[in-house]
């Protein structure tokens, strides 16, 4: 992968670069303005809705486990998450570990085919939602908020919980692009790039992040770039990686959960859409 040329495809880059105050209203502006196209076969290769609590003490633990019953119907494969907490000491010259301490700190719950999964935790709610395979079709937000929306409700009755501390929606894209070498500022607008002045141009090998302040929301959206390991023949996988938060504690009987997820949602589209040239999404409706 090279440096791609310098020209009128790289318009959309000054938008990183914008002041933080009119990148957000740009952003404000094409969430309420546009609407995101449908594609036959968007890229998403995972999804994630994330409900983040104040973690709760393990003697709570049985509360989850007596959830699988209920769920056992739908998500059959059941993994115990652990958490290890350790630390280090500087005592003179020598760094010395302390003990490490574990505990079991949520469930995994998988559905047979392994592309629904369910995290309850002690700290938090998280569904993934899977599409290893970019060319598959991809079964919409709608779905995907419908059945994270019922096994938060029994998850949250069951805590009986009173408030939430952070709400985030994740889209991980495996962009697809034939051929064995391409220009990324061919594919996308704002791509890792070499100093242009410098005489070698390949990139073995690339990462780059940005977080994006977007007050209309009380958000917080990172967006990477980076290779995926994954092997096509005659052809290179990239990841544009979108999380769009909200950080902060919020009561649950009056704060609108699930439409300030449908917000987050509509910002991952407006960067998604802003973050990949015309070229590239012609990829997905083929």
């Amino acid at each position: 992968m090279r440096r791609g040329p310098t020209g009128s495809q790289r318009t959309l880059v000054a938008v990183y670069s914008l002041p933080t105050e009119s990148f957000t209203s740009l952003i404000w502006l094409c969430v309420h303005m546009l609407e995101a196209p449908r594609y036959k076969k968007p890229p998403v290769s995972e999804a994630l809705i994330d409900i983040r609590i104040d973690s709760l003490p393990s003697e709570k633990f049985h509360l989850l486990e007596s959830l699988t019953s209920r769920l056992a119907a739908k998500y059959p494969n059941k993994k115990l998450r652990y958490k290890f907490e350790g630390g280090v000491q500087i005592e003179g010259t020598k760094v010395v570990a302390s003990p490490v301490a574990s505990g079991v700190h949520g469930l995994w719950l998988e559905s047979e085919d392994q592309k629904g999964i369910m995290q309850l935790r002690l700290d938090g709610f998280t569904h993934n939602r899977m599409k290893p395979d970019p060319y598959e079709v991809w079964p919409g937000w709608e779905s995907m908020r419908e059945e994270a929306r019922q096994v938060w409700e029994i998850y949250a009755a069951a805590l009986n919980l009173t408030q939430i501390t952070r709400l985030a929606v994740r889209y991980i894209n495996q962009i697809v692009i034939p051929g064995s070498t391409i220009e990324l500022y061919d594919y996308f607008t704002a791509p890792p790039r070499i100093p242009p002045d410098l005489p070698f141009q390949d990139i073995l090998d690339f990462s780059n992040s940005v977080t994006i302040k977007v007050p209309k929301y009380k958000a917080l959206a990172v967006v990477r770039h980076y290779p995926i390991q994954q092997i096509y023949p005659g052809a290179i996988a990239v990841a544009l990686d979108i999380d769009v938060s909200r950080p902060g504690k919020v009561p649950l009987d009056s704060f609108p959960v699930w439409e300030t997820l449908d917000q987050l949602r509509e910002l991952k589209n407006t960067i998604f859409e802003a973050s990949l040239l015309h070229r590239t999404k012609e990829l997905f409706n083929k």
